[in-house]
């Protein structure tokens, strides 16, 4: 009995070694699957003339960016026939033709080109910088003298629903003339484009007044516009 217990397990332990071996003969024997390399071709040409970055010098001054400031476009359009100027009273006196007279003054400078070109039916706006105020004027007649100078007369309609006048006389390089508003007279003139207005009644009684109710006759072209007037 126990001889026949002994040759079963070894014919067990027989068969199951012989299945191990089989097993892992099929394993061995199972294809394994190639594996893809890429390969990327490498330009040995430009690997050769490539130079390593140079090293940061720490020791220097780091870079600084220039801030980008952008420019302000100058300011070249008016919003009336005239505007303030810090640039007219510098002018005035080193051309010898400010008045020692003025009181409560303020300095202009006019727009030239537009005033020479009115023409009647026309319309400007002059400021007076002395009151904030800015009024509309509708040329009625304008009427050129001998020597070129045009007087340009206007009416303005005032807050107070009244029409006020008003009359300049524009040269070739100057402007005078006289403004009503309902605030009161106003006279200005100027120097080229730079000029002065104030009102009438802040003016001391010694000061000269250009005479502007009519066009000026013919001149000498070499006088000066702006010399004191003399009796005789």
């Amino acid at each position: 009995m126990k001889r026949l217990i002994i040759a079963a397990v070894a014919t067990a332990v027989l068969a199951f070694a012989i299945y191990k071996v089989v097993i892992e003969t099929n394993k061995a024997e199972e294809p394994i699957a190639p594996i893809a390399i890429d390969f990327v071709p490498i330009d040995l040409q430009k690997t050769r003339t490539t130079k390593a970055p140079a090293p940061i010098d720490m020791s220097k001054d780091p870079i600084k960016a220039t801030p980008k400031i952008e420019q302000t476009a100058p300011f070249e359009s008016f919003d009336a026939v005239n505007r303030l100027s810090d640039r007219a009273k510098a002018v005035l006196t080193d051309a010898k033709v400010l008045p020692t007279d003025l009181n409560n003054e303020a300095y202009i400078e006019f727009d030239l080109a537009s005033l020479q070109a009115l023409k009647t039916g026309e319309n400007f706006d002059l400021a007076i910088p002395q009151t904030t105020e800015t009024y509309t004027a509708e040329v009625t007649n304008v009427i050129e003298s001998a020597n070129g100078d045009r007087s340009i007369f206007g009416k303005v309609l005032g807050a107070d629903g009244r029409m006020h006048n008003t009359v300049l006389t524009v040269g070739k390089d100057a402007i005078y003339g006289q403004f009503t508003a309902p605030s009161g007279n106003y006279v200005f003139e100027s120097k080229g484009q730079y000029g002065w207005i104030a009102a009438k009644r802040d003016l001391y009684k010694s000061h000269i007044e250009h005479n502007v109710s009519a066009p000026q006759p013919k001149t000498d072209s070499a006088a000066d516009m702006f010399a004191p007037k003399t009796d005789g």
